[in-house]
C-alpha cells in the first residue's frame, strides 16, 4: 500500500485537471492505496504569495509550511495536476514550491553541491493544455517544461520521476477524454 498525494493546481473545479485527479484517484483506491487530493485554490492552509524579502534559508516553518511538508514527507508518491498555462504552471504551484520545498526540508548544499532530501519518492505530472500536442514538440515546449519539472524540481529535491504526461488540444471537440484516461495508471 502506498501513500499518495494528488496535487491540483487548478481554479476551476469542473476542469479537466480535477477529471484526472478523481480518475487517478479511483484508479489507486483499487489497489488498496490511501490517496489524498489537495486543491491548491481552495485549501484552507493557502499560502501567501512567495517573497524573498528575508533570508529564505533562515526563516522559520510557518504552520502552513508544517501542514503541507507533513503531507509531502508522508507520501510516497506525488502526482501534480495542472494546466499548462504561459509555458509552464500556473503561479499558484510555483508558490507551493516556494514555500514549501525550503532548504533543509526537501534539500540542502553539502560542499556547495545540492543533495535533495525527499528520496524514495515517485513523481507523477499530468498536465493539460488547449494547444495540440504536436506544435509543442515542433517548439521545443514540451521539452522545456519536463526538464524543468525533471531536473530543477523533482530530482533537485531527491526524488524520482515516474511519469510526465502533457495532454494537448484538449479545449477542441476532437480530445477523447476516454483517451487520457487510458494514460493514466
Amino acid at each position: 500500500m502506498k501513500n499518495i498525494l494528488i496535487i491540483v493546481a487548478n481554479p476551476k473545479k469542473e476542469s479537466l485537471s480535477f477529471a484526472i485527479a478523481n480518475k487517478y484517484k479511483e484508479l489507486s483506491l483499487e489497489h488498496n492505496n490511501s490517496v489524498e487530493i489537495l486543491d491548491l485554490y481552495r485549501d484552507e492552509n493557502q499560502q501567501p504569495f512567495f517573497t524573498y524579502i528575508d533570508n529564505p534559508y533562515a526563516r522559520e516553518a510557518t504552520k502552513e509550511m508544517k501542514y503541507y511538508q507533513g503531507k509531502i514527507s508522508k507520501a510516497d508518491e506525488i502526482v501534480f495536476i495542472f494546466p499548462y498555462w504561459w509555458g509552464s504552471m500556473p503561479a499558484i504551484l510555483k508558490n507551493f514550491f516556494d514555500w514549501n520545498l525550503s532548504m533543509g526540508f526537501a534539500a540542502k548544499f553539502i560542499d556547495g553541491k545540492p543533495k535533495g532530501l525527499l528520496t524514495n519518492k515517485n513523481v507523477k505530472v499530468f498536465t493539460t493544455t488547449g494547444t495540440p500536442y504536436f506544435l509543442y514538440m515542433l517548439t521545443g515546449a514540451n521539452r522545456r517544461l519536463k526538464n524543468m519539472f525533471k531536473k530543477e524540481i523533482i530530482e533537485f529535491c531527491g526524488m524520482k520521476l515516474e511519469k510526465f504526461n502533457i495532454f494537448g488540444g484538449v479545449d477542441t471537440n476532437l480530445k477523447d477524454i476516454n483517451k487520457i484516461f487510458k494514460k493514466i495508471k
